[in-house]
């Protein structure tokens, strides 16, 4: 019962901390933007935003995802992510962006 009780427990606070964002980006808001079947919440705090990739798809690598990503930036942001500047992985990513 007790295994039980802690595998239910386990289960539930990673389900709810798959789309919460980092600290440096609590309290922004977040807009969901889904670019040829890739959803991301992007949240912007000046010129970083983060990214958090929610729907299910095999993703083998950030340099993969990095140009819906892109797409996903510029939609909900309105700037444009800079070059040389993504880091994080495949489900969560960060990157400086260009705004006028």
């Amino acid at each position: 019962m007790r295994y039980q009780l802690a595998g239910t427990i386990l289960v539930a606070a990673s389900l709810a901390a798959c789309n919460t964002a980092s600290p440096g980006f609590m309290g922004a808001d977040v807009q969901t933007v889904t670019v040829d079947g890739s959803t991301f919440d992007v949240r912007r705090k000046g010129d970083r935003v983060e990214l958090i990739r929610t729907n299910r798809e095999a993703v083998f690598s950030l340099r993969s995802i990095v140009p819906r990503a892109a797409e996903a930036v510029v939609a909900a942001t309105g700037c444009a992510p800079k070059d040389g500047t993504w880091t994080g992985d495949q489900a969560v990513m960060r990157v400086r962006v260009d705004c006028p």
